[in-house]
């Protein structure tokens, strides 16, 4: 059977209505109730103890509340201590710190770590709606004269100061549900275990849409073996011998067997370049950092920005609860608190 070409899976996709009420109250109310989540999410990150003489440092927790606040300002550090005056005022931190220590604090190395939890955590309250996934990867940068797509596209030589952001995510709702952030000439393929195995510990994985950079037998057979659909086109080199990978083999027949079927349902794969697209059209596509350690934590705290984002849109337009402790107990950098809130 003749495959359908991408061009004709595009124009027969099915088309989503806006619930525009929703959207409208996520957009009116989002400032307001991203501090709330964000708080809560801040509220399990441990303290750690002070060592040493010297003036106490600032709770952990609260700092990373700050930092986090800063790059969904997208402001100075200067000018953000305003909106964390704001922010003391209302409860969600007991000290406004000096806008040199922020800064300091995106180079805190126990911060990626727990970056990276929080984001997996902000994605768990959707882990009853997601069970199709999406996988791709984007630049950010900090170099100012240049852009990825120069590189990405064009071949010119690459700049320092690039990081790659590789994210799995769900196809209706756009949230993140893990990353990895590697420098910007890293491939894509190696990443894509530990973006799903990650994501199978808190979701149930039905599909895991990705491109040509991610076909290969290993990744093929771990989405089989956690009971989902790996829907990765094939190379036109490739060949059907299972070399170890029975999923390759059945995936490789299917493929060429029910091309049309394949691609009805390969298009989800847009929804990750959509997620980039919100992610760069809100935070922007440029990294304020000098370091790569700052940068880093930087994008991380970025992309935890997003997630908040997408919550307060599914608050509205699914009435969801978001409740995280149920699930924080899988995250071992994080601590889990006596009592359950709910937002």
């Amino acid at each position: 059977m003749k495959l359908v070409t991408k061009e004709v899976a595009e124009r027969d996709k099915n088309v989503y209505p806006q619930n525009w009420p929703a959207y409208n109250a996520a957009q009116v109310e989002e400032k307001l109730q991203f501090l709330g989540i964000l708080s809560e999410l801040c509220s399990y990150i441990p303290d750690y103890p002070n060592g040493g003489p010297g003036r106490p440092r600032m709770r952990l927790g609260e700092m990373t509340f700050c930092v986090v606040s800063k790059v969904y300002e997208r402001l100075s550090s200067r000018r953000v201590s305003s909106d964390l005056e704001i922010a003391k005022d209302s409860g969600y931190i007991e000290k406004v710190p000096h806008f040199n220590t922020t800064l300091k604090y995106f180079n805190e190395p126990t911060l990626t770590p727990l970056l990276t939890q929080l984001i997996q955590l902000s994605a768990s309250p959707l882990k009853d709606f997601e069970t199709t996934f999406a996988v791709d990867a984007s630049g950010l940068s900090s170099a100012f004269y240049s852009r990825w797509l120069d590189y990405r596209l064009k071949g010119d030589k690459l700049v320092k100061g690039w990081l790659k952001v590789h994210v799995i995510c769900g196809v209706k709702s756009h949230i993140v549900t893990h990353i990895v952030v590697t420098d910007g000439v890293k491939h894509d393929c190696p990443q894509f275990t530990e973006l799903v195995r990650e994501t199978a510990k808190n979701f149930k994985i039905d599909a895991v849409c990705g491109d040509l950079g991610y076909s290969s037998r290993a990744n093929v057979q771990l989405v089989w073996d956690l009971g989902g659909a790996p829907l990765i086109p094939f190379k036109y080199t490739a060949n059907g011998k299972s070399s170890g990978s029975s999923a390759w083999r059945k995936m490789y027949i299917w493929f060429h067997m029910n091309g049309e079927e394949f691609y009805k349902y390969y298009h989800q794969r847009s929804n990750v370049e959509s997620t980039f697209s919100m992610l760069k059209r809100k935070f922007s596509t440029r990294l304020m950092l000098k370091n790569e350690l700052g940068q880093t934590n930087e994008a991380l705290a970025m992309v935890l920005c997003h997630n908040i984002v997408c919550l307060i849109h599914e608050m509205h337009e699914l009435g969801l609860d978001v409740e995280f402790q149920k699930s924080a107990h899988l995250f071992p950098n994080l601590h889990i608190k006596p009592d359950a809130s709910i937002i």
